[in-house]
């Protein structure tokens, strides 16, 4: 009987990962960073911020490679990009995919940018929304 007691501890212990949230901090108290992992590896949400506490990046991975959503922050809290990851089971990286919106210090739109199978579309904006030309110096 405790044969079969130390069986079932011993396999529940292998069948069961190990998750964990990693947290690190700057030298001045606030967070770095944020992550999850599971056995090791990045799994689940991450969230990276500023030294002054505002959040930079926050993000998901699956098996150690960003996957889904994505979303950056300028210094002052302003969104500076949004976009999604397409999760590769080969390679090493994920690959940015279909439509990624860039943004400037003060919120206004500058660039967007469609991507499919790995080609990019990109347009460029005015300040005032309006579309900038294609042409770039004239060319």
């Amino acid at each position: 009987m405790k044969y079969i007691i130390f069986f079932f501890l011993l396999s529940s212990f292998f069948v069961f990962s190990q998750s964990e949230v990693k947290i690190e901090y700057w030298d001045n108290g606030e967070i770095l960073s944020q992550v999850h992992y599971k056995d090791g590896i990045r799994e689940g949400s991450c969230r990276y911020y500023y030294k002054n506490g505002i959040m930079m990046t926050e993000g998901f991975y699956l098996n150690g490679k960003m996957s889904g959503y994505w979303h950056s922050f300028h210094l002052n809290g302003n969104i500076e990009s949004k976009g999604k990851y397409d999760y590769r089971n080969s390679g090493v990286y994920s690959q940015k995919t279909g439509k990624w919106i860039y943004y400037d210090f003060d919120g206004y739109k500058i660039s967007e940018s469609t991507i499919i199978l790995g080609i990019e579309n990109i347009k460029f904006y005015n300040k005032d929304g309006s579309l900038k030309s294609n042409l770039l110096n004239g060319c």
